[in-house]
C-alpha cells in the first residue's frame, strides 16, 4: 500500500525515521561518555549550597540555596522507632506556601538511638523497615560501622531509604528531590558517637 500512497506520506514518513534515528544516536553517544573511565570519583558541583551541621548528633550536610530547613514546632511525631532528632528539606516556594504541610520533604535526615549490640539489620527488621520484597544493598560511609539502602520498587515514592549505624545512633535518610543525590553524596558523620 505504501507503493500507491501520495508521496507527502512517504516523505513524512521517512522524515519520522531520520529524526528517530538522530535522537537514538544522541543517546548512545551520552551513555558511552557515562561509561569512560575515570581515575578518581567525580566533584559534585555543591557551588553556592550551604552546610547544616548538627554537632548534638555529629552529622552534616549540604543543601542547595533554593530549599529551606522545615522548622519542627515539637519533638519530631511519633514514629517507630522513636526518633531523637529529626531535619526536613524542602524547596523555599512549596514550604512557604499554603499547603507546605501536606507535600513531602525532598530530603528528611532522622537519628534514632541504637542499641550497640544489635545489627543494623536486625535494628531495622525489628521495626518492619526491611518488608519482604525490597532490595536491600550494603553502604559505607566514614565513620559508620554499617550501612544499609532499602528500595522498595513497588512503592511509589519515597521508596529508598538508606540508614547508616554508629554505636550511639542510626542515620534514617529518606531522599525524595532532583536534588538529593548531590545532597545524600554530601552527607557525612563529623563525630563518631
Amino acid at each position: 500500500m505504501v507503493n500507491n500512497a501520495p508521496i507527502l506520506f512517504r516523505v513524512g514518513w521517512l522524515s519520522y525515521v531520520i529524526v528517530a534515528s538522530v535522537v537514538l544516536a544522541n543517546c548512545d553517544s551520552a551513555a558511552r561518555q557515562l561509561d569512560r573511565p575515570t581515575g578518581a570519583s567525580p566533584v559534585i558541583q555543591t557551588k553556592g549550597w550551604q552546610m547544616h551541621t548538627d554537632p548534638v548528633y555529629g552529622f552534616a550536610i549540604e543543601y542547595p540555596k533554593g530549599y529551606v530547613i522545615l522548622k519542627e514546632i515539637t519533638l519530631p511525631t511519633p514514629t517507630q522507632p522513636a526518633a531523637v532528632q529529626r531535619v526536613r528539606f524542602q524547596r523555599k516556594h512549596i514550604a512557604a506556601g499554603q499547603f507546605a504541610d501536606r507535600e513531602p520533604p525532598m530530603l528528611t535526615i532522622q537519628v534514632f538511638p541504637r542499641p550497640s549490640e544489635r545489627s543494623l539489620r536486625d535494628w531495622l527488621n525489628s521495626f518492619g523497615l526491611l518488608p519482604p520484597g525490597s532490595e536491600i544493598t550494603a553502604v559505607q560511609l566514614p565513620g559508620a560501622r554499617e550501612g544499609v539502602k532499602v528500595a522498595l520498587r513497588q512503592q511509589l515514592a519515597p521508596n529508598e531509604f538508606l540508614y547508616f549505624a554508629t554505636d550511639q545512633y542510626v542515620y534514617g535518610l529518606i531522599p525524595l528531590g532532583p536534588e538529593s543525590a548531590n545532597m545524600l553524596a554530601s552527607f557525612r558523620l563529623i563525630v563518631t558517637p
